[in-house]
């Protein structure tokens, strides 16, 4: 009997900061996550991924071909979801797209470093955690 697997929210700016510096903390907490979880993106967030990661002041810490090879590292973790209704959650509106894929998702973390997702804590069964909170649960 196969089981379906536990999915997980990252937001944008913890998976930048872990293709950013591959020795940090931020990157050995995409490496749990990957470890024990999927990661749920949607339209949306990988949109928002591809276009943040590629502004130019990032261009001295990922090099020639850093980034197409971080971005392909996260494609083969994630499974894509389809977002069917809207939530009114963070004081940033544009932060809401990861807790709509969560609920859809069905995960029950969502890893951001964001002040306005952080603040909301948890949602509906979404627990927000900062990097260093998930590294601490999950680090053996």
């Amino acid at each position: 009997m196969k089981t379906e697997p536990a999915f997980i929210i990252i937001d944008t700016n913890v998976l930048i900061s872990a293709g950013l510096l591959p020795q940090s903390k931020t990157a050995q907490v995409l490496a749990l996550a990957i470890e024990h979880f999927v990661i749920a993106q949607n339209q949306d967030t990988w949109h928002e991924l591809e276009t943040r990661i590629a502004r130019p002041k990032f261009d001295r810490y990922f090099g020639e071909s850093g980034r197409l090879l971080h971005l392909v590292q996260i494609a083969q973790s994630i499974r894509r979801f389809e977002i069917s209704s809207s939530v009114a959650v963070s004081r940033d509106k544009t932060d809401d797209k990861f807790i709509e894929l969560a609920i859809v998702s069905g995960a029950t973390i969502l890893i951001s470093g964001d002040p306005d997702l952080k603040g909301v804590k948890a949602y509906k069964g979404v627990e927000i955690l900062s990097p260093a909170q998930f590294f601490e649960r999950f680090n053996p």
